[in-house]
Order: C-alpha cells, then sequence, then structure tokens
C-alpha cells in the first residue's frame, strides 16, 4: 500500500514534462511541443502528491522533467 494515491498522468519522451489531456480535441497534449496525439506521449503512474510537487514547482518556474527508459 502507498501513502498516496495513485495518479494517471501524460508524459512527452522528447522534453519530459508533464502533458495534459484536451477534452475538446479527445487527445493527450505536450506543453512545450503543443501537439496532440503524438507518439512520442506515453502514460505513467505516479502518486498524486508527486503530480503536485510538479505542478508547485512549475508555478515557481522550476520545471522538473522526467527522464523514462523502457523496462
Amino acid at each position: 500500500m502507498t501513502s498516496s494515491d495513485a495518479f494517471e498522468c501524460v508524459v512527452c519522451t522528447r522534453c519530459g514534462l508533464l502533458g495534459y489531456m484536451h477534452h475538446g480535441l479527445k487527445a493527450a497534449i505536450c506543453p512545450l511541443h503543443r501537439t496532440a496525439g503524438d507518439p512520442m506521449l506515453t502514460t505513467l503512474c505516479l502518486p498524486y502528491a508527486c503530480k503536485l510537487l510538479f505542478q508547485e514547482l512549475q508555478a515557481m518556474n522550476i520545471c522538473p522533467r522526467l527522464t523514462l527508459k523502457e523496462v
């Protein structure tokens, strides 16, 4: 059991930033590349507290980037 709820988020494998779902287009979008439905976007399961930390850091103009690799 984890101490925080699991949260499914979209991550761009090129820049490492958290993406978001555009509900009008029904597609995931990278905030840096502004591409919808890009094959370079992948889904990742993070603790919700980690997602909140990333968003707080981005609000302070600190961009945490995730480096992803195949397992």
